[in-house]
């Protein structure tokens, strides 16, 4: 983990509401797939902390992508950057997708909405190993889509499947529609879920995965005020097998943000998030 000052190389509109952040550092840093970064303009005053993204692409030691849509103070402070402007980052931050190869199973990736920037890395991961994966992405809308980021899946030429909540692109169901259907008409034994979306999308996924006894891992957003654990701030509750008390709690900034889909207690954190 280092602190540092980072340029703005770019940051432009993929689509409205949706925009694709690129920094360069002043010293390498090297990230694995699903880790994330606290960033926000330097000597911002409104908001005060900074705003966790997941780290979309790395290309090259100090040049990194953010892909991210723009909905609070954060990432509307964000969306301002521009060219040759100073950006306060602390990153990488949290733990990463673990990629199971030993067992034969194959990987099937579960991206709904801007849950696909912690995601790619992955797939191009994935691939680099040639695990057999299929792709299942989501969005409400095709421009949605295409502010997630769906070209930059595409180009990977992995076998997908896309949704839309209006059906403007793609098959018109929730992306956990033909997760249902995979696991149901093909088993998958012996592969691994991994998703990363809106809360409901992933409590269902992790019901399906376990229906369907199948290992599932998922990336948490939550609100984080440090990103390395201090403030606690971004708390979500575990099972532990008893009551909820002071233990039945992880971090998702540095226990997490990835989990085993089993580990989330779904109902109660359904009451946050």
């Amino acid at each position: 983990m280092i602190e540092t000052i980072a340029t703005a190389e770019s940051n432009r509109e993929l689509a409205p509401g949706y925009r694709m952040l690129t920094i360069n550092l002043i010293e390498d840093v090297r990230v694995n797939p699903g880790q994330f970064a606290m960033l926000k303009p330097r000597g911002s005053l409104e908001p005060l902390l900074r705003r966790a993204l997941a780290i979309y692409r790395v290309e090259g030691p100090q040049r990194l992508s953010f892909l991210y849509q723009v909905l609070g103070r954060g990432t509307t402070a964000l969306a301002q950057l521009r060219e040759k402007d100073e950006v306060e980052a602390l990153l990488p931050l949290g733990n990463s997708w673990s990629i199971e190869t030993s067992g034969g199973g194959g990987a099937i990736v579960v991206a709904g909405g801007i849950g696909s920037a912690s995601l790619l890395m992955l797939c191009e991961e994935l691939k680099r190993l040639r695990v057999d994966t299929k792709l299942l992405f989501g969005a409400a809308t095709e421009r949605a889509a295409a502010g997630c980021g769906l070209e930059d899946f595409r180009a990977l030429d992995l076998p997908s499947i896309v949704t839309t909540d209006d059906g403007s692109l793609g098959d018109k169901e929730l992306v956990t529609a033909p997760l249902e259907r995979e696991l149901r008409e093909h088993g998958h034994k012996g592969s691994t879920i991994y998703a990363c979306g809106p809360w409901p999308m992933m409590r269902r996924v992790a019901e399906i995965a376990a229906q369907f006894k199948t290992r599932c891992l998922v990336s948490l957003e939550a609100p984080m005020g440090c990103g390395f654990g201090v403030c606690v701030g971004c708390v979500v509750a575990v099972n532990t097998g008893g009551p909820l008390d002071y233990g039945s709690y992880k971090r998702v900034c540095t226990d997490g943000s990835i989990f085993p889909s089993e580990a989330i207690r779904w109902e109660v954190n359904a009451m946050t998030h």
